[in-house]
């Protein structure tokens, strides 16, 4: 290391110490846990010793919650625990109330139970087992005191086999007498203490001064090095584009049941979802980022949550922006909302009120939505205040509990305008505003030179505040950009230019959120999934067909209804329309619909825009609309002996934003979509 790397080390380490001093002040100390934990998988529970420190102005008299099935005592002098309310069948925790003595502010408790709510459909508040602990917040296998930031320093004591993690930094790990003893300390304010351990095979490295490790279920070195090689790289970009990275170490961890989150200093995924080969682009990058967002400069989710947005758009769609698909990511964005949402009476809110996804509509809005307002206001600043804004929002919020009116607040800092209409339009309001194009009129002058002149209108009942992205293409060949500004009903804006303008694009590149034209949207799954109601037809025949067809009904947001084919085909004239299964019939309505694309289908093969595919080792998914009623998205499902038809077609639902795909085995060797051949949006002049 030269002088110059040691000094700027050290200038890191400075910046973080002064970050945490002011962050330390700004509010009241956190509680400290200083605990011993012991972990029997076989027996399903936990012992464990907690001294408590409380902040110095802390009142006498407190209330916690602890997990149902723990028994808790006090083992301090001076203090006094009550049971205040048990805990129910609806309930996972107890509450009690402690009574501080007048010695100290240090209480110590003991406690010990089993903890296990069994994992059903993915889901469960935690618990112990032969496979592992999975230990959160809302576990409370820990005196969780609601609304208080904590501190710790926790030992965890596991059978030697088993590795254990709890988020901040790894102090030691021993083995010793068939039992493994691991410390972590975290001096930052947190919202949730997590405990996760297991027989997991431990893989290692250490870059830049942070541990990155990756604890799987399984020996895999080769997965193992790619989480690896990936992590290091996207710190490095997240410190130079936030602030350094606020932990000293990153785990990626197998779970033993399908999960996606992310903590602080670690991620915890699934068996199946830790190697689908996107997450390495997409949810590795947004966990990651959850280390700043979310994790860091926490969340108020009764006022919204605005760290799904952000993450996204700097992690997600980052990553596309890299390949160059950063225009596709934001109509796949529009395409969701449009499909989940406005598609669905009932199913829209504003974006304030959202706390989490639960759904795809809920995902529409607090993912997708959030993350276009996010880059509308990149779009609007452009990315070096962009960057600057959020750097002021991270150091001025760091480890407190914040909502959209700081990242307000930030943006006008930095700004110096006043964005409260911003803000309220696209936060407290549902909908989305449509734009209309009309009466483009180009007029030549005397001198030779040409003026246009067009109407922009807004369709939506409430008016937005819109700069409209217009871009014209000259006889020269020359491109012009403007920005239309739109704040009423209608407005004339008009184009002088020395070469004759040839044809207008009205927000082609999808920079401002807003309902989009049927025609604009290429059809994809999400059409179909987010439909009101979706019509599925499988061969009576094949009864993979029609376990297929139930198991993509579980997922569809609408009604289904299934009906079985023999030998015509009757559809209905509503509703999405779903064709399970190689039947000749599906085959001819499907090449009938497609006859304006590039697409050919005989009885072994087919051709999409020139690449031919076997039928016999391909399994494929065409997304397109009815020629006499396009409001109506048909897809055909097909596929070979190498996928299993009910795994395949819980797998195809991570797959939405795409109408065209094509696999061989599990891998897909194309992904794509059927491209859009009109736009109201686009004239000719």
């Amino acid at each position: 290391m030269t002088k110059a790397q040691a000094l700027h080390k050290l200038m890191i380490v400075i910046g973080l110490l002064f970050i945490l001093l002011v962050s330390m002040q700004s509010h009241s100390a956190p509680l400290h846990h200083k605990m011993q934990v012991e972990i029997y998988p076989g027996l399903k529970m936990m012992k464990a010793e907690d001294t408590l420190t409380f902040p110095k102005d802390s009142p006498r008299k407190l209330s916690f919650l602890l997990h149902k099935d723990l028994r808790i005592s006090i083992t301090s002098a001076d203090d006094s625990l009550t049971l205040l309310h048990a805990g129910t069948a609806s309930e996972p925790y107890s509450e009690y109330g402690l009574q501080l003595g007048t010695q100290d502010n240090k209480v110590s408790v003991s406690y010990y139970g089993v903890i296990y709510d069994a994992v059903v459909n993915d889901n469960s508040n935690g618990l112990i087992a032969p496979e592992g602990a999975t230990l959160f917040g809302s576990t409370y296998w820990y005196p969780f005191f609601l609304d208080t930031q904590k501190s710790f320093d926790v030992t965890v004591q596991t059978p030697a086999d088993w590795r254990s993690l709890v988020q901040g930094q790894i102090a030691s790990t021993q083995v010793a007498n068939a039992i493994r003893t691991s410390r972590f300390v975290e001096i930052y304010p947190q919202e949730e203490i997590y405990l996760v351990a297991g027989p997991f095979q431990s893989y290692e490295a250490d870059v830049a001064g942070k541990k990155i490790q990756v604890l799987l279920r399984k020996a895999d070195p080769s997965l193992a090095q790619t989480f690896l090689s990936l992590v290091p790289e996207y710190l490095e970009h997240y410190s130079n584009t936030i602030s350094p990275y606020p932990y000293s170490s990153f785990t990626v961890v197998e779970n033993f049941w399908e999960t996606g989150y992310g903590m602080p200093s670690f991620t915890l995924l699934g068996p199946t979802v830790i190697r689908l080969p996107f997450i390495l682009n997409s949810s590795l990058p947004h966990e990651v980022l959850h280390n700043w967002w979310g994790n860091s400069v926490y969340v108020d989710y009764e006022k919204g949550n605005w760290s799904e947005g952000l993450t996204t758009y700097m992690a997600d769609y980052w990553q596309q922006e890299k390949v160059g698909n950063e225009r596709g990511y934001r109509m796949n964005a529009l395409i969701n909302y449009g499909d989940f949402v406005s598609a669905n009476a009932g199913k829209d809110f504003p974006v304030r009120q959202f706390k989490g996804r639960h759904n795809s509509s809920s995902q529409a809005v607090g993912y997708s939505k959030s993350m276009m307002i996010f880059h509308m206001l990149e779009f609007k600043f452009g990315k070096d205040l962009f960057k600057k804004a959020l750097q002021d929002f991270y150091t001025e919020n760091l480890f407190q509990r914040v909502s959209f009116n700081e990242v307000q607040k930030s943006f006008e800092k930095i700004t110096n305008q006043d964005l409260q209409g911003f803000f309220t339009q696209w936060l407290d309001r549902t909908g989305a505003p449509k734009v209309e194009l009309t009466d483009a009129k180009v007029m030549r002058w005397l001198d030779g030179s040409y003026s246009t002149t067009y109407l922009l209108s807004q369709k939506q009942a409430e008016m937005y505040d819109l700069s409209i992205p217009v871009v014209w293409k000259l006889e020269s060949g020359e491109e012009v950009r403007q920005l239309a500004r739109l704040t009423d009903k209608s407005g004339v804006f008009s184009l002088i230019s020395r070469s004759k303008p040839v044809h207008i694009s009205v927000d082609p590149d999808f920079h401002i959120f807003r309902d989009l034209y049927l025609e604009e949207r290429p059809a994809t799954l999400s059409s179909v999934l987010g439909s009101a109601s979706v019509n599925f037809y499988f061969d009576k025949e094949n009864a993979d067909a029609e376990k297929f067809a139930q198991t993509w009904a579980q997922s569809a947001e609408g009604k289904s209804t299934l009906t079985a084919v023999t030998d015509s085909l009757q559809i209905a004239l509503e509703g999405a329309l779903v064709f399970v299964g190689d039947k000749d019939a599906f085959a001819s309505f499907m090449k009938a619909q497609l006859l304006d694309q590039k697409f050919s289908l005989t009885d072994k093969k087919m051709t999409i825009d020139g690449q031919e595919f076997l039928l016999e080792n391909t399994s494929t998914v065409l997304v397109t609309r009815l020629k006499n009623n396009p409001a109506q998205p048909l897809v055909w499902v097909r596929w070979s002996k190498d996928n299993n038809p009910v795994e395949w077609a819980g797998r195809l639902t991570h797959y939405g934003t795409f109408g065209i795909l094509v696999f061989q085995g599990r891998p897909a060797v194309l992904k794509s979509t059927w491209p859009v051949l009109q736009s109201p949006l686009q004239k000719s002049l």
